[in-house]
Formats: C-alpha cells, sequence, structure tokens
C-alpha cells in the first residue's frame, strides 16, 4: 500500500471494457515522488491524501479489472506522513575578488 496526494484526473480516449465507467487519477507517491494513475474507487479530489493500493491488490479491489493501482481510502490523518526525498541544491559559485 501506498500513501498518495491525488494530483489530479485523467482521462482516456480509448480504455478497456474493465475500465469504462471508472474514474481515474494521477497521484503522487509521498515518500519518493513518484506519480501513478490509479483507478479511484471513492471519488477523490485534488489535493487529497489517499491510500492506494498495488498489485493483486488494486485488482481484488476492483473487482478482477486489469488495473495496477486503485485509490480504496481516503487518509483523514496520519502520526506521521512520509516526505519525498530532496534533491541537493546545485552550489552557487564563488565571486573572487580582482
Amino acid at each position: 500500500m501506498l500513501l498518495a496526494e491525488v494530483l489530479g484526473r485523467v482521462w482516456a480516449e480509448r480504455q478497456v471494457p474493465d475500465l469504462d465507467g471508472r474514474r481515474m487519477v494521477l497521484v503522487r507517491e509521498l515518500s519518493t515522488s513518484a506519480a501513478h494513475v490509479a483507478v479511484d474507487l471513492i471519488d477523490v479530489a485534488a489535493g487529497n491524501t489517499v491510500l492506494v493500493v498495488t498489485d493483486d491488490a488494486a485488482q481484488t479491489a476492483t473487482g478482477g479489472a486489469a488495473v495496477d493501482a486503485a485509490v480504496v481510502a481516503l487518509v483523514a490523518g496520519a502520526d506521521r506522513l512520509p516526505t519525498p526525498p530532496t534533491s541537493p541544491r546545485p552550489r552557487r559559485a564563488e565571486r573572487t575578488s580582482p
């Protein structure tokens, strides 16, 4: 399971029949900042913190649909939410006096 932030909705021009009528959202993992498309089973909104299941758990949650990620819970709170890793800032060039 992953803790993630919902970034927004995703639309498909064409999709497999298993996804007909299902809403999809773009989520960003809180611990790694990796982005995933997940089937939204609970009608979440951008900015929500959610619990995402993957692989077999996602297929089970969707009734066997061909998905590998599904939003299954809206997170109301946690003792400590992970923060994404930060990349080091480039060092500024030092000025030398003439």
